[in-house]
């Protein structure tokens, strides 16, 4: 007769923890223009998008639509290579991490990331017109001062 109270102490101690288990999971979603792009958490892939509740623990992760070895790939091409195969990296290198975000899980909560393939696209070009203004910045700048200095050596 004990050993069955033991017993069914035992199994109820074990659904308790179970079902406290299941109910500590936090929920993922994620959201990208197009339907069917791997995603990528924490390196890993989870699916294709679109991606709804997908059970996971809480905690911090990061979240891709770039594989880490494709990011590995695009690292090394910025790394080495002619000049221009390093730009190519580079500009390859941001979108990667526009599309690429990190997120906090939390227990019995949906979580929700959404990618714009837009906004993918265009973080090269923001890189590039920064790059842009600071050459010519510089540019402007030296040659206001070799004005001035040819003005005064007068």
């Amino acid at each position: 007769m004990i050993k069955h109270h033991i017993i069914g102490i035992c199994v109820l101690v074990a659904g308790v923890l179970f079902a406290s288990e299941i109910t500590n999971n936090g929920y993922l979603s994620v959201n990208y223009d197009f339907a069917g792009r791997v995603v990528y958490l924490d390196g890993d892939s989870i699916g294709v998008t679109p991606i709804k509740n997908y059970p996971i623990k809480p905690a911090e992760y990061s979240v891709s639509l770039f594989s880490s070895d494709t990011i590995e790939d695009k690292y090394w091409r910025l790394s080495s290579g002619s000049i221009g195969s390093r730009l190519s990296g580079l500009w390859d290198l941001t979108k990667v991490g526009v599309a690429t975000q990190r997120i906090e899980i939390k227990s019995n909560q949906v979580s929700e990331i959404n990618f714009s393939l837009k906004k993918i696209n265009q973080a090269p070009n923001k890189i590039k017109f920064g790059a842009v203004c600071c050459f010519g910045t510089g540019f402007t700048v030296a040659f206001l001062l070799g004005v001035l200095v040819a003005n005064l050596a007068r």
